[in-house]
């Protein structure tokens, strides 16, 4: 794994932005199963929401006592994936390496679903503030884990691809946690962003007002990875100012070659090319790093 990290002889840091060279297939199969089930055996757990509905959460430990650094995963749109894919996820079975790196890290692994989110052309329309939301379910899954004994409740993560990029940001709008990845992130509620993809980010139409009011409370660092060939790359360089313009500590990190959700890698999504790529293993290691930037800091 450490032939990927020359990659990073490549990179290319301006202000905090980066940009990093690759883009090229790579056999998946000795990153995958890796982590014995009889070591590490897949958890299921149904998690109570705000408002009695359950969400479910494929939860993986490392051996041993704890207390664990935790990850926690929401995955793409739509929500209500269930059970099944989500143990699918964390086992592996398609071909992501990722969850079983941090196993192996030492993390506490949760890949969480969520509501809704299906209707993709209305995502930038608000929500009744009254109204139960996808934000509802993440805070309840955060709350959960911060209860469990082998969970380290100062240092959980959050990660979220795609959809799960707005839900992470909604999230660390209502809670602090130590540290948010957003992978290819759709922001686009958050933002109050209409749903064009491939626009430039210039040419990115975005509610101020909203923006502003939702990034005010975030104090949680956040790290942004997209690839070139994203098609919501315009607007996730939007997030990026708008963060960074607001003084919240923010790095974004453009990956050559990478298709919208490279970071996780094969997925198993039906009628799309889920290559596993070296950027994505790079990414991973970058975003180890990331956390292992933020040394003693838990909130």
């Amino acid at each position: 794994m450490r032939s990927f990290l020359v990659l990073c002889l490549a990179s290319i840091s301006v202000a905090e932005i980066r940009e990093f060279a690759g883009g090229n297939e790579i056999p998946h199969d000795k990153y995958i199963r890796v982590v014995p089930e009889s070591i590490s055996p897949i958890e299921q757990h149904y998690i109570k929401t705000k408002d009695g509905l359950y969400v479910a959460a494929a939860v993986r430990k490392p051996k041993g006592p704890g207390p664990f650094p935790v990850l926690i995963h929401f995955h793409g749109a739509p929500g209500g994936r269930g059970m099944e894919q989500l143990v699918g996820w964390v086992r592996g079975d398609h071909g992501s390496p990722v969850f079983e790196r941090f196993l192996r890290e030492g993390y506490m692994v949760v890949v969480s679903d969520y509501r809704g989110g299906q209707n993709l052309r209305r995502l930038g329309e608000a929500t009744d503030p009254e109204a139960v939301t996808y934000t509802d379910d993440a805070l309840a899954v955060v709350d959960w884990v911060r209860k469990q004994p082998q969970a380290d409740a100062a240092r959980i993560h959050v990660y979220g691809v795609s959809l799960g990029g707005d839900v992470v940001m909604h999230l660390i709008a209502k809670t602090s946690v130590r540290a948010a990845v957003l992978g290819a992130p759709a922001p686009f509620r958050f933002l109050g962003a209409q749903n064009r993809p491939n626009e430039p980010a210039a040419a990115v139409q975005f509610d101020p007002e909203r923006t502003a009011k939702n990034i005010a409370s975030v104090a949680t660092p956040v790290l942004i990875l997209v690839g070139t060939e994203d098609r919501l790359i315009g607007i996730d360089r939007v997030l990026h100012d708008q963060l960074n313009q607001a003084g919240r500590s923010v790095r974004m990190e453009i990956y050559n070659r990478g298709y919208h959700d490279f970071v996780i890698g094969p997925q198993g999504q039906a009628g799309r090319k889920e290559p596993l790529l070296d950027i994505t293993m790079l990414a991973l290691e970058n975003t180890l790093r990331f956390f292992g930037e933020l040394g003693n800091r838990t909130r």
